[in-house]
């Protein structure tokens, strides 16, 4: 299961050897290059080391999430905590729980009273599950992504939309990837 790192890549630091085996030949001609130097061309192979390097800036996800519901002026802003326990728990992308809120309910603004469903969990019709607090929502919801989606293979917002919301699986991942876009600007910024 493809999983993003939490970790940013931004400039070269964690160094590492590449062994890389050009091997072309039949019918396509091309070359491979590094440096400007030939490595394999139509017809010959050479083995070649490359040194690649990448840099990787590590990312306060709590304070990238207080950031991003503080900017939202939403009330799951002192859940930032609670959403990345979850995600780490059940093995998610830190950021797929509060996009899929902030779609399905303004970042948890527009909720059924009382019912601490910022995520239209269960919700059809004049029928919702209430819980007894955004925590609790939080870990239900996480758990039953996980069990119900990531564990099927389905865990980017793109394999997850027209299942989590057939009738407007399309809006709903322009939605989520918008607030996965404004979380992602929060962690070059922070």
């Amino acid at each position: 299961m493809w999983r993003k790192p939490r970790f940013k890549p931004t400039v070269i630091v964690l160094s590492a050897l590449v062994y890389a085996i050009a091997v072309l030949g039949g019918m396509i001609s091309t070359k491979a290059e590094a440096n400007g130097k030939i490595l394999a061309s139509s017809g010959q192979a050479e083995t070649a080391l490359v040194k690649v390097t990448v840099e990787y800036k590590k990312v306060n996800r709590e304070e990238v999430l207080t950031a991003f519901f503080e900017d939202l002026k939403s009330p799951l802003k002192p859940n930032a905590k609670k959403f990345i326990e979850v995600a780490d728990k059940y093995g998610l992308d830190y950021r797929l729980l509060p996009a899929i809120s902030c779609m399905e309910s303004t970042c948890g603004k527009r909720i059924i009273p009382e019912s601490y469903n910022p995520f239209g969990w269960g919700i059809y019709g004049n029928t919702h599950i209430a819980f007894a607090s955004f925590d609790e929502a939080i870990e239900t919801v996480g758990k039953g992504l996980a069990e119900n989606y990531v564990s099927k293979g389905f865990d980017t917002p793109r394999e997850i939309a027209p299942i989590y919301t057939p009738p407007n699986h399309v809006n709903w991942l322009n939605g989520v990837n918008y607030f996965y876009s404004r979380m992602e600007t929060l962690e070059g910024q922070i």
